[in-house]
């Protein structure tokens, strides 16, 4: 307000021409008033500078006597500003008392080099402005922009947005649009963004024995051009998570993991590569970001690639679980790995992110004769528990090899982390938990996840327990519901019929014990 009233006044005088003597003005709140700087009591025995140093103006005064007069000088000498505030508090007030003594000012004697934050930080900062959807940074995948357009439904999956599934005009429940999303790959071809897949690249001469020592399963003899699945122990024995290695040289590996675990499996090889085996000449790199991928599933999908990929990808050139590096679109650098989640005949194709948002748009062109049909989470994961495939639900901490069916997979021959203690008596009972699969006698009734199985007659308690659901869906291609689940025993009480119950929510169904392979058993449809 002063400052506005000054330039007035003196606005007016210029535009008058007068050079008369400017009025009085009306007293303003920020009006200029003449400081004293004050620093500290003269004659007070002890007057302290930083209070949690214990620092004092005679320290300041001692210091400039004995000539510790640079202020990097006067801060070690008398730990001024080393405390936990790093000099917010107490700094200026000594170097004001150091410039007195110098005679000089301030900014002659110069300021110490302040730690950062420099400028105060509130500690709303620490605890965080924003909640429920903006608590942390949303990340998309690249094919989110085609995806909106396409009025795909997102869901969070760990940081990332994916499209959960795409509705049509006409579909009023999302049921709908899932079912006609799993019955058009299985019929035809299907598209699916698996970008959020943890991608690791391995390179080095000692890469295919470090994954030796990573997975249970033996990579050290796989062939360049070769795909294998891994499963991954901690090293009490319990399963840690699962993915695949794609061996495109004889010292470069990709590895995959599961979307949740993408950090915490590259954190662990880091570890081991550091702490456990740091005599191995590996080096690792996350390139999630770095590569787009989509899932291209069905009985057509090999002839939708062939429209895009440069090379040879017949079921002869290209056979199940094959890698390449190849070519696309007439020479963009690209990766093709024939696998299955889905169990169909699939592939999942990469580019560099930045052709991501093209590749989508390519594909559903080339796939447009076929009808192909983009699909997300929620098929994905129909399709994953029709074919009997393990994921975050089942890799839930307290599994180990062999309730997943896996015992085999533990080598004998080489040892790995987590092969010792998963040999424990404990972990190993004949009537411990097996995966299997789990379908209502009655179709029409449900199977909800976390429901838990009791023999058809007798109590329904935690002692008469024998086994619980882990993932459930409604199959379109069956036409009932499906469940995934461990059963004591359960690999040996295929046919048998059981309870399924759920105190809480009233549920309590009559179920039949399967094989957890509900669709194509034999895997022929991957392997067309």
């Amino acid at each position: 307000t002063a400052g506005a009233l000054q330039s007035g006044v003196q606005a007016a005088q210029d535009a008058l021409d007068l050079n008369d003597k400017a009025p009085a003005l009306p007293q303003a709140e920020d009006a200029p008033v003449n400081l004293k700087p004050f620093w500290y009591v003269e004659g007070c025995s002890r007057a302290w500078l930083d209070q949690q140093n214990d620092v004092t103006v005679k320290d300041v005064k001692l210091s400039h006597q004995e000539g510790f007069r640079s202020v990097e000088h006067l801060k070690r000498y008398t730990t001024l500003g080393m405390a936990t505030d790093q000099g917010k508090t107490s700094n200026m007030g000594g170097l004001a008392i150091m410039a007195e003594l110098a005679g000089k000012t301030i900014p002659e004697v110069g300021t110490t080099i302040f730690r950062p934050p420099y400028t105060p930080t509130a500690i709303g900062v620490f605890g965080g402005r924003h909640r429920g959807q903006d608590f942390h940074p949303k990340r998309l995948t690249p094919s989110h922009r085609w995806a909106e357009e396409q009025g795909a439904v997102f869901v969070e999956v760990g940081n990332w947005m994916r499209a959960q599934w795409f509705p049509r005009a006409g579909e009023t429940t999302w049921r709908e649009s899932v079912d006609r999303e799993v019955l058009a790959t299985r019929g035809s071809v299907g598209v699916c963004d698996v970008t959020t897949l943890g991608k690791v690249d391995v390179q080095g001469p000692d890469a295919a024995e470090f994954l030796n020592k990573i997975y249970c399963n033996g990579f050290a003899k796989l062939d360049v051009g070769k795909t294998r699945y891994g499963l991954m122990l901690r090293e009490d024995g319990i399963a840690k998570d699962d993915g695949t290695a794609a061996r495109l040289a004889e010292d470069h590996f990709v590895v995959t993991t599961t979307t949740a675990n993408a950090l915490p499996v590259y954190r662990h090889m880091e570890f081991v590569r550091q702490c456990l085996f740091p005599d191995m000449d590996v080096q690792l790199i996350s390139t999630t970001e770095a590569w787009a991928q989509y899932a291209v599933a069905g009985p057509n999908s090999r002839k939708v690639l062939e429209k895009i990929v440069d090379q040879d990808i017949s079921n002869e050139a290209f056979p199940f679980m094959a890698c390449a590096n190849i070519t696309v679109c007439g020479g963009l650098r690209a990766r093709l790995f024939r696998i299955s989640f889905s169990g169909e005949l699939a592939y999942e194709i990469a580019v560099p992110t930045a052709y991501g948002d093209a590749l989508i748009r390519k594909i559903m062109e080339a796939g447009a004769e076929y009808d192909i049909t983009p699909y997300g989470t929620e098929a994905l994961g129909v399709m994953r528990i029709e074919k009997g495939h393990a994921a975050g639900n089942e890799l839930n901490g307290t599994t180990t090899a062999q309730n997943l069916g896996m015992g085999r997979m533990v080598s004998k021959k080489k040892d790995s982390i987590g092969s010792i203690l998963s040999e424990r008596e404990g972990l190993n009972r004949d009537d411990d938990l097996r995966q299997v699969g789990i379908k209502p006698v009655d179709a029409g009734a449900s199977v909800p996840a976390g429901a838990h199985l009791m023999s058809l007659t007798g109590p329904i308690d935690a002692t008469h327990d024998q086994g619980y659901v882990t993932s459930a869906c409604y199959s379109p291609c069956l036409g009932h519901a499906i469940a995934l689940g461990f059963l004591k025993d359960g690999s040996q009480r295929l046919g048998e019929r059981m309870r399924l119950v759920s105190p809480l929510t009233k549920v309590e169904t009559e179920v039949e014990i399967v094989s957890p392979h509900f669709i194509d058993p034999e895997g022929g449809r991957l392997r067309a």
